[in-house]
């Protein structure tokens, strides 16, 4: 999902879409529960906007809604990470009902709640809690470097926990509060400061179950990703011109405005995950990824992330005057998009849709279309088949209760993370080494020296 949207008012330039402010009693299409979510005073969602398209955009329908920020709340809060939650769909209400879920998901997800957590060394929880051998973050080289900022998690590290709950044996673990949260800070003084939160596994839903879904989809897509980015692994495309699936994009595929790769990056789960890049003919690029229950719904999705993306940055993508930046200077998620507007680094992306191979996009499994309980537990038992344990911490807050709404972080412990500093990379997990030997696209582990230098594209 597009982790940086800018805003584009009615009388900005004629290249760019323009936002419209939609009046509350007029939020088409939203259920009860996310209607309720949103007011200027107080709300959880402060407000909700659609964006216009430009003539020769995908026909898709783009809203954007600004959460709460929880650091007006007072105490040690990071606040949001972004500013706009986004949502694209076919229709008006698809776009609103997913901008204002994901609305709500970050406001939950950057609410730090310390009345919820317990101030402890693993060494006094021992059994209660997660091993620090079980979470790889930095390696030993990171921690020793100058002026990194965080500490080592180690058996008597000090730290907040919070409660999740193993989908592997029903039973409750303590978790670090640092991994429960998108931008969590240290609460007091004395906590030990191990890591700046991580942006994957965050979801919502109408039920737990759907929300746990959505958590571990994400998980699984950012871990294909990065397990390819870092190896530098070119992987098989996919062959989506004359399937009905792109139908709605065929604006992609206009040869004479753009290259459009799709590679899959399924990797030793079997989850379909995939990856896309967007070329303009004007030197401009776009790209999007997605983890579905099946290839065909990976790949829309994909395809609906690099629309997303592109119609809603235009104003960023085409503006003049772009601040030049190097890898090192890639301190936050905001930055990448900018970053990879530069001529120079679009051939730091070639990589990733330079494969002769080409696949069709293979047809959707029966699990696909099962219940929310039995898609639940073959994601459960396909992660659990690769020694990865999922864990849920319930990060509903009080008044998204009360919507009978549900939002959750998903953690699997040992799978690859998206940084959001390239010098905060969480390279410690022997996936990244391991299991492209697993699936033949290396003989012999990458060395940690060899690992892609360049900043991962995602926003």
């Amino acid at each position: 999902m597009s982790r940086q949207l800018i805003r584009r008012w009615s009388g900005a330039a004629a290249a760019s879409p323009s936002v419209a402010s939609r009046p509350l009693g007029l939020a088409l299409g939203l259920t009860e529960p996310l209607a309720r979510a949103i007011s200027p005073q107080g709300g959880m969602v402060r407000r909700l906007m659609s964006l216009s398209t430009d003539p020769g955009d995908p026909a898709l329908f783009l809203s954007l809604a600004a959460p709460a920020d929880p650091k007006a709340f007072g105490g040690r809060q990071h606040g949001l990470i972004d500013r706009f939650a986004s949502g694209m769909g076919f229709t008006l209400q698809e776009a609103n009902v997913s901008a204002v879920a994901e609305a709500v998901e970050r406001y939950c997800a950057a609410y730090v709640m310390p009345d919820r957590t317990v101030f402890a060394s693993w060494s006094e929880l021992r059994a209660e809690a997660l091993h620090p051998r079980e979470l790889p973050l930095y390696t030993p080289e990171q921690h020793a470097a100058w002026q990194f900022p965080y500490q080592p998690f180690t058996e008597q590290a000090r730290i907040r926990w919070v409660p999740a709950v193993s989908l592997a044996t029903g039973r409750e673990k303590l978790v670090p509060a640092a991994i429960a949260w998108d931008s969590y800070v240290p609460q007091s003084d004395d906590e030990a400061a191990i890591c700046f939160g991580l942006m994957t596994g965050s979801a919502a839903g109408s039920t737990l179950e759907q929300a746990m879904i959505g958590g571990l989809l994400e998980i699984v897509e950012r871990d294909a990703f990065m397990m390819m980015w870092y190896n530098m692994a070119s992987l098989p495309r996919l062959d989506i011109r004359d399937h009905p699936l792109a139908r709605p994009f065929r604006e992609l595929l206009d040869e004479s405005r753009f290259e459009l790769s799709i590679v899959d990056t399924t990797g030793d789960t079997g989850i379909p995950s995939s990856f896309g890049l967007l070329r303009t003919n004007d030197g401009r690029v776009s790209f999007g990824g997605s983890a579905r229950l099946s290839m065909e719904e990976a790949v829309v999705k994909t395809l609906m992330e690099i629309s997303q993306l592109f119609i809603g940055n235009k104003a960023q993508i085409y503006a003049e005057g772009l601040p030049s930046l190097l890898p090192h200077q890639i301190t936050d998620y905001g930055l990448r998009l900018p970053y990879y507007e530069q001529p120079f680094a679009h051939e730091e992306l070639a990589f990733t849709a330079a494969s002769p191979l080409l696949r069709p996009v293979p047809p959707a499994p029966a699990v696909a279309s099962a219940s929310e309980a039995e898609r639940l537990a073959y994601l459960v038992e396909a992660l659990q088949a690769r020694g990865l344990e999922p864990l849920c911490v319930d990060v509903t807050t009080d008044d998204v209760r009360e919507l009978g709404l549900h939002v959750v972080k998903m953690i699997v412990p040992g799978t690859i993370q998206l940084p959001r500093s390239e010098r905060e990379r969480l390279i410690a997990s022997r996936r990244i080494y391991d299991v492209p030997v697993e699936l033949g696209w290396r003989s012999s582990p990458i060395a940690p020296s060899e690992l892609n230098v360049s900043p991962h594209p995602f926003p």
